[in-house]
């Protein structure tokens, strides 16, 4: 017979500041796992729950987004692209015509 989990309730608070100790720490430690672990035990709490605040945080990567979610995503960064690219012309056309003018 396996013992009785008990969970320990985590407020939203104490859930957001561990995601930002987690984002903090994360530059400094060797890896995101680590941060994880650290803020896991300062809190009582298993380091995959810690994970798992922090990838709902982030929101949905790529590699969970359905295939329409991608092609919308793909479609944005390709328009906001062509209009960089519009933009950077626009404003290599403008320094090009002053260089001239001077």
């Amino acid at each position: 017979m396996m013992p009785h989990r008990s969970y320990r309730r985590v407020s939203p608070e104490v859930r957001k500041a561990a995601v930002e100790q987690v984002l903090a720490l994360t530059g400094t430690l060797s890896s995101e796992s680590e941060a994880c672990r650290m803020v896991a035990d300062q809190i009582g709490v298993h380091a995959n729950s810690v994970r798992n605040w922090v990838r709902a945080a982030e929101g949905p990567g790529p590699e969970r987004m359905d295939v329409g979610a991608l092609r919308r995503k793909v479609a944005l960064l390709q328009q906001q692209l062509a209009a960089a690219a519009e933009m950077n012309r626009t404003l290599a056309d403008t320094l090009n015509e002053s260089r001239r003018r001077t």
